[in-house]
C-alpha cells in the first residue's frame, strides 16, 4: 500500500512540472542570471520604433522594446541591461548564454520555438512598401510579387516567407523573384529609394515607420501574406526563467504598463496579446 502511495505521489509530482507548475527549479530562476541581479536582454537597435539608437547610430537603446523589457525587469525585481546584437546572433547569443532574454521585435515561429521558449505580446503581420504610386502594382504579397525585385532583412522570418512565395510563383509557371536580402532594415530601404528593388517585404509596424519617414516617395501596398502573427519574447528552451515571464507580461499588459509604452511609440494598444500561433 505504502508503495502504491509512493507511486502516486511520484506521478501526480511529475504531472505537475509537465503541466508547468512551479517547481524549485522555477523559483530559482534568479540564480540562472548572467549576471546577478541583472536581466540580460539581446536587442537589435537597427528597428524603430521598437528599438534604435537615441541618436541614431549611437547612444541609449530605446523603442517599444526595450521600455518593454525594462518594465518587465522592474517587475522581476532585478535591473536591465540592454545587450546590442545583430539581427542574426540574437537567438544564438541566447543560446549560447550571453543573454536572458530576447526581446526584439521577433516573430512568434516554429523555427524558433524549436530552440527556444516563447511568450507572444504583440500582434503584428507583413506588408510591403513600395514607391510612390506603386508602380508595379503590387497588390498583394502572394502572386503578384511573381517577376519582382523584392528587398528583405537576412535571416527574417519575412526572408524566408518570400521565398516560400518565389517558390510557389516558379511552380506555377510563372515569373520568379528576385530576392534581395540585407543585414539590416536601413539597407532594404536605401535599396527601394534607389531603384535597385520593387518593394520591401516589413512588419507592419516597421512599414508604417519607413513610409512615415519617407512619406513623399514610399506608401504601403495593399495585402498581407497571411493572418496576424505576432511578436515575442524568447527565453532558452525549458528555461526556469520562462513562466516568471510569462506572468510578468501578462501581467504588465493587464495593468495597463504596455498600452502605456505602446502609445509612447505610436503603436496601437489594442493589438497588445498574450496568445498567439506561430508561423
Amino acid at each position: 500500500m505504502n508503495s502504491k502511495k509512493s507511486v502516486l505521489a511520484v506521478s501526480i509530482a511529475t504531472l505537475a512540472l509537465l503541466l508547468g507548475t512551479v517547481s524549485p527549479a522555477q523559483a530559482d530562476w534568479k540564480a540562472d542570471l548572467v549576471t546577478k541581479g541583472t536581466l540580460t536582454n539581446c536587442i537589435d537597435p537597427e528597428y524603430p520604433p521598437m528599438e534604435y539608437y537615441s541618436n541614431g547610430t549611437s547612444g541609449k537603446i530605446i523603442g517599444f522594446d526595450a521600455d518593454a523589457s525594462a518594465a518587465l525587469a522592474k517587475e522581476l525585481k532585478v535591473k536591465i541591461k540592454q545587450m546590442a546584437t545583430s539581427f542574426d546572433g540574437l537567438i544564438p547569443a541566447l543560446n549560447a548564454g550571453r543573454c536572458d532574454i530576447v526581446w526584439t521585435a521577433l516573430y512568434l515561429s516554429k523555427k524558433r520555438l524549436a530552440v527556444a521558449d516563447g511568450v507572444p505580446y504583440l500582434e503584428t503581420g507583413p506588408g510591403v512598401v513600395v514607391a510612390k504610386g506603386n508602380p508595379k502594382k503590387i497588390s498583394d504579397l502572394s502572386f503578384s510579387l511573381c517577376g519582382t525585385r523584392i528587398a528583405v532583412q537576412g535571416a527574417s522570418a519575412n526572408e524566408g516567407l518570400v521565398k516560400e512565395q518565389d517558390k510557389i510563383c516558379k511552380d506555377t509557371g510563372k515569373k520568379s523573384i528576385a530576392i534581395s536580402s540585407y543585414p539590416k532594415v536601413a539597407e532594404t530601404v536605401a535599396a527601394l529609394l534607389n531603384g535597385k528593388v520593387d518593394g520591401i517585404v516589413e512588419t507592419d509596424v516597421a512599414c508604417g515607420d519607413i513610409v512615415n519617414k519617407n512619406a513623399k516617395k514610399l506608401e504601403v501596398a495593399k495585402g498581407y501574406f497571411l493572418g496576424d502573427v505576432s511578436f515575442a519574447v524568447y527565453m532558452n528552451k525549458g528555461s526556469a526563467l520562462t513562466p516568471a515571464v510569462k506572468k510578468a507580461v501578462e501581467k504588465l499588459i493587464s495593468n495597463g504598463t504596455l498600452a502605456k509604452i505602446a502609445k509612447k511609440y505610436n503603436l496601437d494598444p489594442e493589438k497588445l496579446t498574450t496568445t498567439g500561433e506561430p508561423i
